[in-house]
């Protein structure tokens, strides 16, 4: 912000005239300082209307005075006549002559202090303006992001700073530029940038680049560069930095709407898992969760770090292009996948789990499902992750091999008094003289009551075979000729094996 030596001799109050230099009359002057000092050069910075009355000013001495204040830079010199000169000496018009600067001669009658206050009046009116310009632009780089995102932006930006503004984007590699030959920019970001990361700016006479990095989740997404002919402004910096505001805002768009999907199918989730949702409404917010023919797997996990397991998930799905739906309780989630979903895939998606994190984990994951059968999958998936353990912490429900009841906390413990009674009781008599009548009960019972399949698997005669089974009813005192008997047999049979196996592992 500056003002003008013609804007200031215009003001009727002041009645400065110009009587020197005139060569120098446009340059822009930034502050009014006062002085009576014959070498004021130490506290000059340049661009100063320098206030004089040549107090102590020898006539012989005006040229190097003026000479010594041009070399300071400044911008105009203001001397005032009628107290210590009548008029301004003659070595001083010609020495401002001579080096461009401009004189003014400030009358008797204007105080120095209103040259100042009308310097002053002025530049705080540029900088209300400046302010209020910015403000304005704010809202229509605002309201542009809204409608046109990163590009409009980028436009915005360069017209109200009037610059070259280009955006780069570090994944993708896409520009968007405005004019287009900003473009080019997008060159000499790589050459600018400090480690990918920090602002960058450079000045030269007629050019000043200035490179921002685009922060998203921690890392730099991309780089705003802009250039302008000329020293960027404080307002205009403030609008390139509400600029990379907007930006970072508008590449966080995704994560957000991510998140709000997340948030509504996992509500739509739990109302159908509830059954307070019918299948048919549920499939309107869950559709791009469900596989092929509407199938789906029910995923359950057991851990005490829950929210991490959590975005380990969203971000598995999530590089998937695909939501995740789930549900929370207290060190457990409950996971809406798709039928055709693997155990395998379980497996990847949960990869970048922490040792201690992983270490910490049981899983369980259902047999595929109609959407309409989501509590029976999530009943699969409970029974599932019981079976897990340290050893395998991703455990596969599968009811095709005829032992799922196994896989049940709840139902073990009764087969295994089932087995104390029964099985045992075998045991001990065979351990006592010698005979086997465990496995050849296990054989029959296995081979559905079929005595010469049950005699080949034992390698036995069927007659020994019928002896055996005889002595078994006898010594549990059971009708084996009742199917529940058989069935309850089997089942205490096979609780003592180390794991179901009705439940595929994964460690």
């Amino acid at each position: 912000m500056s003002v003008g030596i013609a804007w200031l001799l215009r003001q009727p109050g002041l009645g400065l005239t110009l009587r020197g230099g005139r060569t120098g009359k446009d340059r822009p002057i930034g502050f009014v300082q006062p002085t009576e000092l014959l070498d004021p050069r130490p506290w000059l910075s340049g661009g100063e209307l320098v206030l004089t009355t040549g107090l102590g000013l020898q006539p012989e001495e005006g040229g190097d005075y003026v000479r010594r204040l041009a070399e300071a830079g400044i911008a105009a010199l203001g001397f005032g006549t009628g107290l210590s000169h009548e008029r301004i000496p003659p070595s001083v018009l010609e020495a401002a002559d001579a080096v461009g600067l401009a004189l003014l001669e400030v009358p008797y009658t204007t105080p120095f202090a209103a040259v100042s206050r009308a310097v002053t009046a002025r530049l705080a009116e540029q900088q209300y303006e400046l302010v209020r310009r910015a403000a304005d632009t704010q809202v229509r780089i605002t309201r542009a992001a809204l409608r046109g995102g990163v590009a409009a932006i980028v436009r915005e930006l360069a017209v109200a700073a009037s610059a070259a503004v280009a955006y780069l984007d570090e994944r993708s590699g896409e520009v968007a530029a405005h004019p287009e030959a900003a473009a080019e920019l997008a060159e000499q970001i790589s050459e600018l940038r400090r480690d990918g990361a920090g602002s960058v700016t450079t000045s030269r006479p007629g050019r000043t680049l200035t490179v921002q990095p685009v922060m998203h989740a921690g890392l730099v997404s991309g780089h705003l560069a802009v250039q302008a002919d000329r020293p960027l402004e404080n307002v205009e910096l403030v609008l390139i930095g509400h600029a990379v505001s907007l930006v970072t805002l508008e590449l966080d768009k995704p994560r957000r709407l991510r998140a709000e999907r997340n948030s509504l199918g996992a509500k739509a989730f739990g109302l159908l898992v509830d059954g307070v949702l019918d299948s048919g409404d549920a499939l309107e917010y869950l559709a791009d969760a469900v596989g092929a023919r509407n199938r789906i797997r029910i995923l359950r996990l057991h851990t005490p770090a829950a929210a991490d397991v959590r975005r380990v998930l969203d971000a598995g799905l999530g590089a998937r292009q695909r939501p995740l739906y789930a549900r929370s309780g207290d060190e457990a989630l409950t996971v809406l996948l798709r039928g055709e979903d693997t155990l395998s895939d379980v497996a990847e998606l949960l990869a970048d789990l922490a040792p201690p994190q992983a270490r910490t984990l049981r899983a369980g994951l259902s047999a595929a499902h109609r959407l309409a059968d989501t509590r029976r999958a999530v009943e699969q998936a409970e029974h599932a992750v019981a079976a897990a353990d340290a050893a395998h912490r991703l455990v596969e429900f599968d009811a095709t091999h005829g032992t799922a009841l196994l896989a049940s906390p709840a139902v073990r413990a009764v087969l295994e008094s089932v087995a104390a009674s029964t099985v045992s009781a075998l045991a001990d008599y065979d351990r006592g003289r010698g005979t086997r009548l465990v496995a050849s009960l296990r054989a029959f019972l296995e081979a559905n009551g079929q005595w010469e399949a049950a005699a080949a698997a034992l390698e036995v005669h069927r007659h020994t075979l019928r002896s055996r089974i005889a002595k078994a009813e006898q010594v549990l005192g059971v009708d084996l000729g009742d199917a529940r008997v058989r069935a309850e047999l089997l089942l205490a049979l096979l609780i003592g094996e180390p794991a179901p196996q009705s439940c595929s592992r994964s460690s």
